[in-house]
């Protein structure tokens, strides 16, 4: 007899069940070449399943963290932030996403699902959309908006999109439209607030996942080159022109700054000295200590990541001023499509 248990559970109902049973009373001859069928036809759909669920814009679950001992130093220089005493009565947050492979590997994650103030760094989700929405002839205003965080451009470029999809140019109009763009891609936008377009007020919040899940997502929009161009380039230009000069950071991390009353965040790419790839975001508020002691502190992190070494490391950068180098250009063979610096899968 057939252990009627064994056959996938898509084919267990009580109708296919007494069928089966029909079928291999009356047809015993035929019983081996039906299972074999079977087989086949429930192999096939769970190898186009795997392919159908595998999505660029979804990362992997926090906890599944990078084992390399090369992490080390991160790791130790992200748990002696967490212990700082500044951050006694604050809150920290971060996620670092290696993306170099195929599946992306989780480096490091901290409460990264909690909502938290993210100053200027919610231009990311902005001006992101900004690009995709309202075209090429934004890429000016999108590009001095992120390079020098200009707080009223990303409030005017929040309307315009607000306008665009729903002719309506308000803030309202504007949040609602690049929510619904963002979770289109892929983000989960829940417990996501914007109260207003550049960051500036307490109310905004956003989780350091999300922030991670944007700049992974948007890897994939043709308008790539351009956001990732417009971010600040540590120890060259933006905000960040004078962060991190003469270390391994410096023309390897292309971030996000941001900075209001006892917050500071930083969100972005990190291209390491062996040439692997990281999405992160660093996030922390209520700290009790000097601003510019706290943005050391959080730069001290960044260079650690960007320190982070791998046996089996690609190429290394030719030119601190761009990320445009041969290790960034991969054949069209390889399933990769790359607009100069980050890649994105095809």
């Amino acid at each position: 007899m057939i252990d009627l248990n064994s056959i996938p559970v898509a084919f267990r109902s009580k109708f296919f069940r007494s069928l089966l049973q029909d079928f291999l009373y009356f047809m015993p001859l035929q019983k081996t070449l039906f299972l074999i069928f079977l087989l086949l036809i429930t192999g096939s759909s769970c190898q186009t399943d795997l392919s159908k669920n595998h999505s660029l814009s979804s990362l992997p679950i926090p906890g599944q963290k990078e084992k390399a001992l090369d992490n080390k130093p991160l790791l130790a220089a992200l748990e002696s932030l967490r212990k700082d005493p500044s951050l006694k009565n604050g809150s920290l947050g971060y996620l670092v996403v290696d993306i170099t492979a195929k599946n992306p590997v989780v480096v490091a994650d901290y409460r990264s699902k909690w909502p938290m103030m993210p100053a200027s760094t919610l231009k990311i989700f902005v001006t992101g959309a900004a690009l995709d929405i309202l075209g090429k002839e934004i890429i000016p205003e999108v590009t001095i908006t992120n390079l020098m965080s200009v707080n009223w451009r990303s409030s005017k470029l929040l309307r315009k999109i607000g306008g665009k999809v729903y002719n309506t140019a308000t803030t309202v109009g504007g949040v609602k439209a690049i929510l619904d763009f963002w979770e289109e891609r892929g983000v989960d936008t829940h417990g996501m607030f914007f109260y207003d377009g550049n960051g500036l007020s307490r109310r905004n919040a956003i989780s350091p996942k999300q922030l991670v899940d944007a700049l992974y997502a948007i890897r994939t929009s043709p308008s790539f080159h351009y956001f990732y161009e417009s971010l600040p380039l540590a120890g060259l230009t933006g905000t960040l022109h004078k962060a991190m000069k003469g270390t391994a950071a410096e023309g390897r991390i292309h971030a996000k700054t941001g900075t209001i009353s006892k917050v500071k965040s930083f969100a972005g790419y990190i291209s390491t000295l062996s040439g692997r790839r990281l999405v992160f975001s660093l996030l922390v508020n209520d700290f009790d200590c000097r601003p510019k002691l706290m943005k050391k502190k959080l730069e001290a992190v960044l260079i650690k990541m960007a320190e982070i070494k791998k046996q089996d490391a690609g190429c290394r950068i030719q030119d601190k001023r761009s990320l445009r180098s041969r290790c960034w250009m991969l054949d069209d063979k390889r399933g990769m499509i790359s607009k100069g610096g980050w890649l994105a899968e095809n």
